[in-house]
């Protein structure tokens, strides 16, 4: 017999044990008794545990309205008889196994979200570092330093390759609604953004690098500024530095 056709038989063994079946799916589950060593197997397993269970209460003599009561619920006493859902052992079981492995989906798919964004953090502190050592190895760049009030570092400059690079130590950590901005600081006193960027925590130091699509020479030096997260059209915050070209 195959599997499948084994699955009624089985899910209603349980109820057998104790007596809970009618007439009828008691005389097709004895019927197939006789024939299926694993369902007598299952049954045996279900008779121990229900003998148990009985062992371990002591016995009560019913009531006889309790007893009349229980009697008027029977199949035979019922005129006509309500479908009911039964939960076996096994659907039971196989229920739990389905909220367990939801969970842990849900798990590792929040796990891997962390480690994609910890990966595409570490890519970019690689590609800073890089452009920073670029910038190092050229016979033009000139070496700024950079002096303020919480912060000292290095701005690395080459105008002529149009390349610059911030190497900031010990940058304030900023809140989730805060973002550091860069500014180029042009001859009658504007501002024009260069990025956004946020410092790593845990990290000593800060290595950013600046974009502009003018030429870095045509400006009088940087500044940066604390602005609300998406960054400002003009400077609004705290500026934490400047340095002139």
């Amino acid at each position: 017999m195959a599997r499948d056709e084994h699955i009624p038989f089985i899910e209603n063994i349980p109820a057998y044990a104790i007596g809970a079946l009618d007439a009828e799916e008691v005389a097709a589950l004895e019927s197939h008794l006789k024939t299926c060593a694993s369902c007598r197997t299952e049954l045996a397993e279900y008779h121990l545990v229900s003998e148990s269970l009985l062992m371990a209460v002591p016995p009560i003599q019913p009531s006889a309205a309790l007893r009349k009561r229980l009697q008027s619920r029977l199949p035979s006493a019922q005129k006509a008889s309500r479908p009911q859902m039964t939960w076996s052992f096994s659907r039971f079981a196989m229920g739990f196994a389905v909220v367990i492995l939801l969970v842990m989906n849900i798990l590792s798919f929040a796990q891997l979200r962390k480690i994609q964004s910890q990966q595409a953090n570490l890519l970019n502190q690689v590609e800073e570092a890089q452009a920073a050592l670029a910038l190092l190895s050229s016979d033009n760049v000139q070496m700024l330093p950079i002096s303020g009030e919480y912060v000292s570092g290095t701005l690395l400059l080459d105008k002529e390759h149009n390349k610059a690079v911030l190497i900031v130590q010990d940058l304030p950590l900023l809140t989730e609604n805060q973002i550091y901005q860069i500014w180029l600081v042009e001859a009658d006193g504007g501002r024009v953004s260069a990025g956004l960027f946020r410092p790593e925590g845990g990290q000593a130091y800060t290595t950013q690098v600046i974009s502009s699509s003018q030429m870095i020479s045509d400006f009088l030096g940087i500044g940066v500024t604390v602005e609300p997260s998406g960054g400002s059209d003009h400077p609004t915050g705290e500026r934490i530095f400047k340095v002139d070209f």
